[in-house]
């Protein structure tokens, strides 16, 4: 999953999700990737998206944003019709 969240902030949210047992890493100069490990893709949005609001009460200031990733795991392209 993917964070956008202010290059000043950045580091800061990957060291919480790092604590949180989350992989994480810096992805261009605004955006986190994140992984939950040993969890289906809905029970690690749910983590990610609870971290994340975790994060933000102690950063009032920052926004930070999860972004939607299709299933087809690109970016933009839309989902397939049954």
């Amino acid at each position: 999953m993917r964070i956008e969240v202010h290059p000043d902030a950045r580091e800061e949210l990957l060291e919480f999700l790092r604590r949180a047992d989350c992989e994480a890493r810096a992805d261009g100069d605004g955006a986190v990737l994140v992984e939950v490990p040993d969890a289906g893709e809905d029970q690690a949005r749910l983590e990610v998206d609870l971290y994340l609001k975790a994060w933000q009460v102690s950063h009032p200031d920052v926004e930070a944003h999860l972004l939607e990733i299709p299933r087809s795991g690109v970016e933009g392209e839309p989902e397939p019709s049954d």
